[in-house]
């Protein structure tokens, strides 16, 4: 039997203490980066710490404890669920590439490339939040453009491989310019910018992350399958 004066025992109410202060911290900084995330979908990089602050209801100095700058903030904020959404997608990847028997197709693997991202979008306000400041990143320069290299590019290469495999005779340069209007057109549909909303008086949705999905991978694959087979890959000398 353990003495109650041992120091296993005395240790206990340290080793509690500890987990409900590391709680408390998981809490604060869920709380703060779900403010964050939505300030920086509606807004962009340009939203100070102190508005994000403020509709936390905390006060600066603990966001800088927590995060350091704006940078550590905006950083934190795109990492948390970039890891989540990368495992659905490499898993919707490889369970496609299982299930085509070898025989895949360019919609396919798209479709399999950008649905998870499109189905988590409609799911609920924090993945849409989410989604609107991945197609920010996408579309700027500098660190914010490292960002996303950093988090999202080993996704992009599995994709970037499957295309080879599906258009052994396409040039590498069309490959990847056949990726790059691929992941124009599916960050900008993450935007959610409205425009389509205007331009149809309604009648369409650019919330509407599921229709999408249902027609980005074939809209894409038609324009990829075009643009290689009018630049063929050079023969081998």
């Amino acid at each position: 039997m353990t003495r109650p004066d041992s120091p296993a025992v005395q240790r206990r109410p340290r080793r509690t203490a500890g987990k409900v202060q590391a709680a408390r911290r998981a809490a604060s900084t869920a709380l703060i980066m779900d403010h964050a995330e939505a300030l920086f979908a509606e807004r962009g990089y340009g939203v100070p710490l102190s508005e994000v602050a403020q509709h936390a209801g905390v006060d600066t100095a603990l966001l800088r404890y927590y995060f350091g700058d704006k940078e550590g903030l905006f950083r934190a904020v795109f990492k948390r669920r970039g890891p989540l959404i990368n495992d659905l997608r490499l898993k919707a990847m490889a369970e496609y590439r299982r299930a085509s028997g070898g025989a895949m197709t360019l919609e396919g693997i798209i479709d399999a490339f950008v649905r998870p991202s499109l189905e988590k979008a409609a799911e609920d306000e924090g993945w849409r939040n989410y989604m609107a400041i991945v197609a920010y990143v996408n579309s700027s320069r500098g660190a914010l453009d490292q960002l996303m290299s950093e988090t999202f590019d080993h996704v992009s290469r599995e994709l970037i491989a499957d295309m080879r495999v599906i258009l052994p005779d396409a040039s590498e340069d069309e490959i990847y310019w056949g990726y790059h209007f691929l992941t124009g057109a599916f960050t900008f549909s993450l935007g959610q910018t409205g425009r389509i909303d205007h331009l149809s008086g309604g009648r369409v949705s650019s919330s509407d992350m599921i229709a999408i999905a249902d027609r980005l991978p074939v809209l894409i694959a038609s324009g990829i399958r075009a643009i290689c087979q009018r630049t063929p890959k050079p023969p081998a000398t």
